[in-house]
């Protein structure tokens, strides 16, 4: 294990589980497993990781996905591992997001880059993830309403982070699936 400040709400070190004690974990508790990749840097390691999945726990094929907000990263996966379950995350205006970490952000811009999120989102929703064959859409819990779940998603609605148990009832009842930091609703989650 090696130690870490693993959460932004959490305080002091916490062991940092491998892999393999990940999903034995998960598979002695009947969990799915969400493994979020954060850029295309890890392509060629993420391979690996499925290749050992696979291998070592046949069982476990089918609890478990590959989430990630950059298509080269889903794009490697379903080139590599076609059968893997994949959720492409949407980011909420991921170009103005992207601009204003390079701190350049005049107002023509600011017009611009909403224009081009609304371009990204359109050609990334109707385009590349059935082109892609992606399973499920993770949104941000804040981004998502009734209406869009049931009349625009063209696949299952993964939610992050709902934590309240009303906001869970209330996404519940029109068919999204959410992933929570607390899964009894009086208990947060603790993992030993």
């Amino acid at each position: 294990f090696h130690l870490a400040d693993c959460a932004a709400n959490f305080r002091g070190d916490c062991k940092i589980p491998t892999l393999d004690e990940t999903i034995e974990f998960a598979l002695a508790h009947d969990l799915i497993l969400l493994l979020d990749v954060k850029g295309g840097k890890y392509c060629s390691k993420i391979t690996e990781a499925l290749t050992h999945i696979q291998e070592k726990y046949p069982d476990f094929s089918n609890k478990f996905a590959i989430i990630s907000f950059f298509p080269d990263v889903l794009y490697h996966v379903r080139k590599y591992h076609p059968t893997v379950f994949t959720g492409f995350t949407r980011r909420h205006d991921h170009i103005q997001n992207e601009m204003r970490k390079i701190g350049y952000y005049s107002p023509t811009a600011q017009s611009l880059l909403f224009l081009g999120d609304r371009i990204y989102d359109f050609f990334m929703f109707y385009y590349f993830v059935p082109w892609m064959k992606i399973n499920m859409l993770e949104i941000r819990k804040e981004d998502v309403s009734e209406n869009y779940v049931r009349n625009v998603a063209p696949l299952p609605v993964l939610l992050w982070t709902v934590n309240d148990p009303i906001e869970k009832s209330f996404f519940k009842r029109f068919g999204c699936t959410i992933m929570t930091d607390v899964v009894s609703d009086t208990m947060p989650v603790v993992l030993s």
